[in-house]
């Protein structure tokens, strides 16, 4: 049975803290055609109101997450990244299909951001849709640290809401000084398990963040994962809740059973809630761990009704160029093995060119493998000619779920297969297959999004000529 909490305590079952947030929630940029400014720095972050010294983290503009871009579909957008850290980093643009020089790993499709320069990039997104951004080097400790932020790109036509809210969920860890514990930065237990855990959860950077709603209105709710590691169970208390985007695609809506929603770190989804509470209600959105759910979020309705009567106006989205592809009947399969980790029974790997036992590849920090290779192979897992219709055959042969994460392609997950997604959840033995048409020239990263995992070997890469 299901034990609701409806007070986030300090400590709990799941060591989680709750807390009100005294910083600002993420700001947002206007799709101007001149060139937007992101920069990665030294920040400083309060998680709770009685917190003597502030937590010291990474940030983009001092914004805990980044700052909400919003830019414009179909034209060029300038972005200038420059790098105040003390060690080198980059942007990904999570989700985007562009080209390839854009697309921000380091060591494939650029060179990583020296501290002190600065990299422009600058891309055409085709298509419309709520993606993200976020550091590609080191990202195992970057993105723990608070290099995350939301992208979105503005659909010419977009449906008619009242408020279109973003809704970030990440997770934190933090010592008992309130501090990041940087001395489990790269913990092999992490890697080798199911990668880095946060206690503190927080909504748009605010602990139980609070939307601001009334009853009548229609809101859209844009939901990312940008945690290292958790799948985020959530729990709606809302019944009138569709499904109108997935990993930025939109979808034929379809609506959402008893409130739960299932969130892999780097997955999206965009929901239409109609607003059915009375007035002064205050509606909980909570996180499910086991058998205890806790409250991140809430609705908060106003003393007066927006409307009597909810909006009957159509809610589908207009089709992204992406929805008009039909995949053919044949492909050419490529098997995609996952091996490693704890209790994986994986004996030994070939890295950096040498076959190794386990025990001398955990000495390398090296613990999962893709067909029996760990980590950035020299060879292509495939190289084709554009145009080549690939299924990624996908076999989870290990004891922990991975997030599945190809850069600058969607594909068709066969266990989902109404949805183009850039991000599919494998459960531990699950077998599955990723199917996409590869037509984006360069060379892209496939990797598991519990980044973890990625550090600890679980990337490739393939080439489109």
């Amino acid at each position: 049975m299901l034990f609701t909490r409806r007070n986030f305590l300090k400590t709990g079952a799941a060591g989680l803290i709750g807390s009100t947030m005294l910083m600002p929630a993420a700001t947002f940029a206007s799709s101007l055609e001149a060139p937007l400014g992101l920069r990665a720095e030294p920040g400083q972050k309060k998680f709770r109101d009685d917190q003597a010294h502030a937590t010291q983290v990474m940030s983009y503009n001092q914004s805990i997450p980044g700052p909400v871009l919003r830019i414009p579909q179909g034209r060029e957008s300038v972005i200038q990244f420059h790098n105040a850290l003390d060690e080198a980093s980059s942007v990904h643009w999570h989700g985007l299909r562009i080209d390839n020089a854009m697309d921000g790993v380091p060591g494939l499709t650029q060179a990583a951001v020296l501290p002190g320069e600065t990299f422009e990039y600058r891309f055409t997104p085709p298509d419309a849709g709520t993606y993200w951004y976020h550091s590609h080097q080191r990202s195992w400790a970057q993105l723990a640290l608070g290099l995350a932020g939301v992208l979105i790109v503005e659909e010419d036509d977009p449906p008619l809401v009242d408020q279109d809210l973003v809704f970030a969920i990440d997770d934190w860890r933090l010592d008992d000084a309130m501090q990041m514990d940087t001395q489990s930065l790269g913990s092999l237990h992490d890697w080798s398990h199911g990668g880095r855990m946060g206690n503190v959860i927080t909504v748009n950077g605010e602990s139980e963040k609070r939307f601001s709603v009334a009853s009548g209105e229609r809101i859209r709710l844009r939901l990312i994962n940008i945690a290292n590691a958790r799948t985020m169970n959530l729990l709606f208390n809302e019944p009138e809740i569709s499904v109108i985007a997935v990993d930025g695609q939109p979808v034929k809506p379809f609506t959402v059973d008893s409130g739960r929603i299932v969130l892999a770190p780097g997955q999206r989804m965009d929901l239409v809630i109609d607003m059915t509470a009375d007035p002064g209600h205050r509606s909980l959105i909570e996180l499910v761990i086991g058998e205890y759910a806790y409250e991140i979020a809430s609705f908060e309705f106003a003393q007066q009704a927006r409307r009597k009567n909810l909006l009957d106006t159509p809610i589908v989205l207009s089709p992204n160029p992406l929805n008009q592809t039909v995949l053919p009947d044949s492909f050419q399969h490529v098997p995609l093995l996952m091996e490693g980790g704890a209790m994986g029974g994986m004996r030994s790997a070939t890295f950096e060119g040498r076959e190794m036992d386990i025990r001398e590849l955990v000495k390398h920090s090296k613990i999962w493998a893709i067909n029996g290779i760990v980590g950035m192979p020299e060879q292509p897992l495939f190289s084709v000619k554009r145009g080549t219709a690939i299924s990624l055959d996908v076999n989870n042969n290990n004891s922990w779920p991975h997030a599945m994460h190809i850069h600058g392609h969607h594909f068709i997950y066969d266990k989902t297969p109404g949805f183009w997604r850039d991000t599919a959840l494998f459960s531990r033995g699950e077998q599955g297959s990723m199917a996409f048409i590869a037509d984006n020239p360069g060379k892209w990263l496939i990797h598991c999004h519990m980044v973890e995992h990625m550090a600890g070997g679980m990337v490739t890469w393939f080439e489109v000529t």
